[in-house]
């Protein structure tokens, strides 16, 4: 096989083990492996080493001469593979056994398509299924091409097969242009931004495509949340972007594009946020049990912002 797995891990002792299990027991394995290890404080190295001291097969591990952040843990992994195709898998997510057997030979069939990803299921911290998943993916040419010539946004899961040359071409995951310091704007979304701008090769042919079953299983924290003001200013960054090379303009850097936000527009991405967080908070107070401020959150979401209630509500059903 033409592909290279790898996996950037940060303190991920707790589950590296299962993730590498489930990656041994895949219908094919003839791929290249490599582990990019982002300076992780915890046991997650040893435990690596240790794995594949038990269960011997070829690797290469590279450790991170500091922290700074799964944006330069990816771009690492682009840059250092030698495969014509890489696909990231997470060190805490769980596999289908025929998942990449499946995503290679899609995109083997047609050399225009540039990516394939497919669904995946939530499980908790200990393995078990929760309630929704990312049913995310434009399903074959046709539609990939109506969005991406209106300029749309690409929302696919970081579990997907890629063209390593295209993805390079496009710039890779961007690592530079953001304010020092946290948070880091760049660790957000940073799959979205690669996605849209690999989609400006439409204009050569080039396609992304979605196999509609979930052979990922996405471990998701059952925390409560605030960190969705980031995430949504992110992603106005990356369609800020593709607008401007839609009309034969250069990118900003965020830098650049944060600078030349308002007040009125500051104030109107905080209002969307704090939808999203009453969304996923109240969510998971009411899983809890919490009867009073789950559907009390639920009910905030609702009239801060009622498109985007229904919305993830019609995606999570």
């Amino acid at each position: 096989m033409d592909l290279t797995i790898a996996i950037c891990v940060y303190n991920a002792g707790k589950y590296i083990e299962q993730t590498l299990t489930d990656l041994s027991m895949q219908s094919v394995s003839d791929f290249d492996l490599l582990i990019v290890n982002d300076c992780s404080t915890d046991n997650s190295v040893e435990v690596i080493k240790s794995y594949f001291d038990k269960h011997p097969r070829e690797y290469e591990l590279i450790n991170q001469q500091k922290n700074q952040g799964i944006a330069f843990a990816r771009q690492t992994a682009l840059e250092k593979a030698k495969t014509k195709y890489l696909l990231y898998i997470d060190a805490d997510d769980l596999l289908a056994p025929n998942i990449v057997e499946k995503l290679y030979k899609t995109i083997e069939s047609d050399s225009n398509i540039m990516a394939v990803t497919c669904w995946s299921q939530f499980i908790d911290m200990h393995g078990n299924k929760l309630m929704g998943g990312t049913y995310l993916g434009v399903r074959g040419r046709d539609e990939f091409m109506m969005k991406a010539k209106a300029g749309k946004l690409f929302f696919m899961p970081i579990h997907t097969i890629f063209d390593r040359e295209i993805a390079i071409k496009a710039g890779g995951f961007t690592t530079t242009g953001f304010f020092d310091g946290k948070p880091r704007y760049q660790d957000y979304c940073e799959e979205l931004d690669l996605w849209t701008r690999m989609s400006d090769f439409y204009v050569e042919g080039k396609y992304f495509t979605t196999i509609p079953e979930a052979l990922y299983f996405y471990r998701k924290s059952t925390g409560l949340s605030s960190n969705h003001f980031n995430m949504i200013l992110k992603m106005r960054y990356t369609k800020c972007n593709v607008r401007r090379r839609r009309a034969g303009k250069e990118n900003l850097t965020f830098v650049e594009f944060y600078n030349s936000l308002g007040d009125k527009e500051l104030k109107a991405l905080k209002k969307e946020a704090f939808a999203a967080d009453s969304l996923r908070n109240g969510a998971m107070l009411l899983k809890r049990g919490n009867i009073l401020k789950g559907p009390w959150l639920l009910l905030r979401s609702f009239v801060a912002k009622p498109s985007y209630f229904i919305d993830k509500l019609k995606n999570n059903i």
